[in-house]
């Protein structure tokens, strides 16, 4: 049993990433109940009854769970974070943004503290007293995140340079990704992608169906989307999600697309969100999504990746 376990009492080290729009709390319960830790991804400013939907559904669990919040969504406004810990969540991730007074009303409810890190200017800041665990995001993850590092090698900087839980995350999809992960020092996975075909994952069935039929070298990571609905991430951030029409027209075009991004151009995108209209609006995944190829239940996709135990077993052998 390693640190983070002992903390959690978990019976498999593999973390559901908390994404917004996706893991919501029948995903993080199903997560949960198979062995895992189920995390709930709070979008920007959600209500108190998309709030109270989510909780319920994770409420009495006997097993660990958490949430995720964007940092600049919550630096100025805390109630989202407050309402959640009225749940007592076990973990709360603070991530792309100021985390400071977020992680201290976690910190004093008693739950751990967790930061998504891109670069080593994010681990220095994550390795402060307020952070309990590193969430070591590679480049290769889908959503928002730094572009910058690859997830081994800003994992091994992780795990050698902080004494602190890592947590391992970008293109982490299989049960050999996972094993790879904790070989290299992870106590644990951050598994997104793979997770966007849960059952239990919200979303529209177009995200599932493009989700399953895209492949590897089909993702693009850009601030075309964010310009165009006017999200103020800041410019550090991208997003990585399937390229589509609307991504090869501007990706190459930032400055462009900020200087004509007007309301017309954010309806377009709003009702292109709604129909889940996949030339237009963003489907978020990582470069994991070629493994992400069919519909099964959280359990299912726990199970698989479960198999890290044989492969570490096997590894041991042949390298005794």
């Amino acid at each position: 049993m390693n640190d983070l376990q002992a903390l959690l009492g978990y019976q498999l080290p593999i973390f559901n990433a908390s994404m917004a729009g996706a893991a919501g709390g029948q995903l993080a319960a199903a997560v949960s109940r198979a062995g895992g830790v189920g995390m709930i991804g709070a979008p920007a400013n959600p209500s108190q009854q998309w709030i109270q939907e989510q909780a319920q559904a994770v409420e009495d669990l006997s097993t660990p769970w958490g949430v995720g919040f964007m940092g600049w969504s919550v630096e100025q406004d805390l109630q989202p974070v407050e309402a959640f810990l009225s749940y007592k969540p076990d973990v709360v991730a603070v991530s792309f943004g100021d985390p400071t007074r977020a992680v201290a009303m976690a910190k004093e409810a008693g739950a751990l503290t967790a930061m998504q890190v891109g670069n080593a200017a994010d681990l220095q800041r994550a390795s402060e007293p307020d952070i309990d665990l590193v969430i070591s995001r590679g480049a290769e993850g889908g959503g928002h995140g730094r572009n910058e590092a690859g997830t081994l090698a800003l994992l091994q900087l992780a795990v050698t340079q902080t004494d602190k839980p890592v947590i391992a995350a970008g293109g982490i999809a299989t049960a050999q990704g996972v094993a790879a992960a904790l070989a290299c020092g992870a106590q644990a996975v951050w598994v997104g992608t793979r997770f966007l075909t849960a059952q239990e994952a919200a979303g529209h069935p177009n995200v599932k169906d493009a989700v399953i039929a895209a492949g590897l070298d089909d993702t693009v990571c850009t601030r075309v989307f964010d310009i165009a609905q006017q999200v103020p991430w800041a410019p550090e951030f991208g997003g990585r999600a399937l390229a589509n029409e609307f991504s090869a027209q501007w990706a190459h075009r930032v400055a462009e697309l900020e200087a004509m991004a007007d309301a017309d151009l954010l309806a377009q995108m709003e009702q292109a969100r709604e129909a889940a209209n996949g030339r237009i609006a963003p489907f978020y995944a990582g470069q994991a999504v070629a493994f992400a190829n069919e519909l099964q239940s959280a359990a299912q996709i726990i199970t698989e990746l479960a198999q890290f135990r044989s492969i570490l077993a096997d590894a041991s052998r042949r390298f005794a």
